[in-house]
């Protein structure tokens, strides 16, 4: 004989639990509906905004500036202990009539890659996701400046900001 979940006689305690269970679902359920309806900027607040590929800046510039992408993908370690591995690929843009800053960019590029590298080792993984890619990138700016001669880097890309685990 087959019993129907409609047909059971419950109890009264049963029946007031099974109601609050019901009414905890359905709130949930309308909560998450409302709170993505009515702050959907506010979904994925928390997730880094990942900045346009070297192709697409060089394209929005239309000749203005060059994209300068030959540091190219570098593998840096934390101060954590044990060290933590991270992959960032930097680019940035400057203006592509200046071929004197352009030649300074290729002679110190290893210089380059050494001041990044040796700043992300400075620092563990938890002070960089706390600080914000913004501010690593205004900071590495800063050091990168202070390297450059002839010109002076303004905004600073990542095409990859990744932590390994």
């Amino acid at each position: 004989m087959k019993r129907h979940f409609f047909l059971l006689r419950f109890t009264a305690f049963q029946k007031v639990l099974l109601s609050f269970c019901a009414l905890v679902f359905a709130i949930a359920v309308f909560v998450t509906a409302w709170v993505m309806t009515s702050h959907p900027e506010r979904i994925g607040a928390g997730l880094r905004k990942i900045d346009p590929p070297p192709v697409k800046v060089e394209k929005k510039l239309a000749g203005k500036a060059t994209v300068y992408s030959d540091i190219g993908r570098l593998r840096a370690i934390t101060s954590d202990i044990p060290p933590v591995s991270l992959v960032v690929t930097p680019f940035f843009t400057f203006p592509s009539t200046d071929e004197a800053f352009f030649e300074e960019l290729v002679q110190k590029k290893r210089r380059l890659r050494s001041i990044i590298l040796d700043y992300f080792t400075l620092h563990s993984k938890n002070e960089l996701l706390t600080m914000g890619d913004t501010k690593v990138k205004q900071e590495l700016i800063e050091k990168l400046n202070a390297e450059l001669m002839l010109g002076k880097i303004d905004v600073l890309y990542f095409s990859e900001y990744i932590f390994l685990n």
